[in-house]
């Protein structure tokens, strides 16, 4: 099958359609699918520049639009062209409607507004960057959740995804024969071990010292050619990431495999801890350590 262009046009940033369209392409293999944003259309002058773009490049349309009078404007337009269009949204709101009694507001945007959950979302990426990398430990009780790893174990990315959610994460470095931060020791909530693959982990580390590229150099900033070779040294890599689950296991901490998880994966996990006190359910990627 050739390449597919979907037009997705919403009223507000787009996030949503965006993340209908990775969610069910995923589950076409044999389809490529080439996306056209149309993101903060609200007046009729933006619906008409929308429909001649589609006229432009023929394709299926996914809306998110709210307005009745826009949604109807961009359904009669693409009617003529003979375009078939889905609004992802209405399903959904007349399903509330019947649940809870209430006519829908329908007003453009309507999930983003600055309010309490707004700024906390702020709030915790400011947390989240002065605590990356175990550089600030002083007010560790103020994380909502502390992930703890070896090196290139996912821990930044992990805390910026919880951030955008509203969660104050910060992340500490685990490193052999170096003491834990008294305020980790002491920490009251929850605590999260990140680990991985071995050989994964060296292949991420190789390409980090650029390894893998002849003629570059194994040392980067703030290492010297001495201390970059344990780091890559697949025994001593061995040796450190089972260092770090045994820490792990004497605190009790859950441990959760990033091998083959992504970054929203092993967010949504640690959400959900958070959400059921640290239970959650059994994965071959989530371990639990024992007594």
């Amino acid at each position: 099958m050739g390449e597919v262009i979907l037009h997705l046009v919403s009223e507000a940033t787009g996030q949503a359609l965006e993340a209908v369209m990775r969610a069910c392409s995923a589950q076409f293999q044999g389809a490529a699918f080439s996306p056209r944003n149309w993101n903060l259309i609200r007046t009729r002058v933006q619906v008409a520049r929308v429909l001649a773009g589609i006229g432009d490049e023929p394709g299926p349309v996914l809306s998110s639009l709210t307005s009745p009078d826009l949604q109807n404007m961009l359904r009669m337009g693409c009617a003529r062209m003979g375009v078939q269009v889905k609004n992802i949204l209405d399903g959904t709101i007349h399903f509330l409607e019947q649940q809870t009694g209430i006519v829908a507001e329908r007003h453009p945007g309507g999930q983003y507004v600055m309010d309490d959950t707004y700024r906390r979302r702020i709030d915790a990426m400011q947390y989240v960057i002065s605590h990356d990398d175990g550089q600030k430990t002083t007010d560790l009780t103020k994380a909502d959740v502390v992930l703890v790893g070896v090196s290139r174990t996912s821990k930044t990315p992990t805390c910026f995804y919880l951030a955008n959610r509203g969660i104050r994460a910060a992340n500490i470095p685990l490193v052999p024969h170096a003491s834990l931060p008294a305020a980790l020791q002491d920490f009251p909530g929850l605590v999260v071990g990140l680990t991985i693959d071995p050989y994964t982990l060296l292949e991420i580390r190789r390409s980090r010292v650029g390894m893998m590229l002849p003629g570059r150099s194994i040392a980067t900033p703030g290492m010297s050619a001495t201390s970059v070779r344990p780091y890559i040294d697949p025994q001593s890599v061995q040796e450190e990431l089972q260092w770090a689950r045994r820490l792990c296991t004497r605190h009790k901490w859950p441990v959760i495999n990033v091998t083959h998880r992504s970054v929203e994966e092993t967010a949504a996990a640690i959400i959900d801890m958070l959400e059921h006190d640290g239970v959650t359910g059994t994965s071959p990627d989530l371990d639990w350590p024992g007594p």
